[in-house]
């Protein structure tokens, strides 16, 4: 097969590859406010778990749609994920500064709490994207997941944590594209996941 040719491998790699830019771009625009982070997030996982099945369609049209669809809920669940997250990670950078002066316990909590807040966001949206269900509901069933498969949340988590440390890294400049790449890597672990648990009978079948 001619190596650049519409049908072979490396071009479909490179048309994924563009994909995920694309709607890495997508994501960092309508996250500007910071309030639709949330919704923002459900958009970009609904996209990427149809990519993963090759599935994806019409980029922009699907991403919006789903933003528009999931503004509600991803502003009752994101707002609140995102103060917590920001809250506890400032929390454990003021107790690390004093960590030989009794705060030892303190900045161990907090960096837990930040590292689950930081596995949880994926699986949320993830699972708001994919799912029709009351923004508790999908918190719910966030949790659970993660409860029960916690090898695929450490993976998924290792990724959030690389996919953070290159933002900070680079003064945010990779947020304009990494979170399509990063993203595409999770939903692939994410779909796995749902399928899995969808098979066993734990989690329904209905796709919002």
């Amino acid at each position: 097969m001619n190596l650049f040719s519409l049908n072979s491998p490396f071009a479909r790699g490179i048309n994924k590859l563009v994909m995920m830019l694309y709607v890495g771009i997508l994501w960092f625009l309508c996250s500007l406010p910071i309030l639709t982070m949330g919704a923002a997030t459900a958009a970009l996982y609904e996209v990427l778990l149809q990519a993963v099945k090759d599935q994806e369609g019409y980029i922009a049209r699907r991403f919006f749609q789903a933003f528009r669809g999931n503004l509600k809920q991803g502003l009752q669940l994101g707002i609140p994920l995102v103060l917590a997250q920001i809250v506890f990670a400032f929390d454990f950078f003021y107790y690390s500064l004093f960590w030989g002066e009794g705060y030892q316990v303190q900045t161990i909590v907090f960096a837990v709490l930040s590292l689950l807040v930081l596995a949880l966001f994926p699986f949320v949206f993830a699972a708001m994207a994919k799912f029709g269900n009351t923004a508790s509901g999908h918190f719910r069933m966030a949790v659970t997941i993660m409860v029960r498969c916690p090898g695929w949340t450490v993976a998924v988590l290792a990724i959030q944590a690389l996919t953070v440390f290159l933002i900070w890294f680079f003064v945010y400049f990779p947020a304009l594209f990494i979170m399509g790449i990063s993203g595409y890597l999770e939903a692939v672990i994410i779909d796995h996941v749902f399928q899995g648990l969808i098979d066993r009978g734990v989690i329904g079948v209905a796709e919002g």
